[in-house]
């Protein structure tokens, strides 16, 4: 073990004191690598198997703000709510409504939404989820005379 163990004792108290008074963690690991490591800081070297200080230190989450009423699930505001407004979801409902009882172009389900929902979809907004349907079998499509796919229920 140590010899001058008090020694040494007495200088790591006054060595806490100096590192303590500094407020940046980063800076403190800093002081004691320089201390204890003996590298001079002016040098611009350092030792090669210590990473610096920053990059061990893990980025600090932040922290989702809660609502007025304290309820942290509720929906921050200018987000949309899940469940109704989206091209999937218009499209679930526009199937259950009957809709495809009869063929539809891609168009005219996007003028049948703007006229009768007041949703403004843009074709390629219904492309993804009319295709799902027909794989699994929920819809079918054909292709009309003018080379358009046309979607009825299967």
């Amino acid at each position: 073990m140590l010899k001058n163990f008090d020694v040494v004792k007495g200088q790591l108290k006054e060595l806490a004191e100096v590192v303590n008074a500094f407020k940046s963690e980063a800076v403190q690991l800093r002081v004691v690598e320089l201390v204890l490591g003996g590298s001079d800081p002016g040098d611009g070297t350092r030792d090669s198997r210590q990473p610096l200080a920053d990059a061990r230190r893990r980025p600090a989450r932040r922290k989702s703000p809660k609502a007025e009423n304290g309820n942290e699930n509720a929906e921050r505001k200018g987000t949309r709510r899940a469940g109704g407004r989206g091209a999937r979801a218009t499209l679930a409902k526009v199937l259950v409504e009957g809709y495809f009882k009869k063929p539809h172009t891609l168009g005219e389900l996007v003028q049948h939404t703007e006229t009768n929902m007041a949703s403004k979809f843009k074709q390629s907004d219904f492309s993804g989820s009319l295709a799902r349907y027909v794989r699994d079998g929920k819809l079918k499509r054909v292709k009309n005379g003018e080379g358009q796919y046309e979607y009825s229920e299967a």
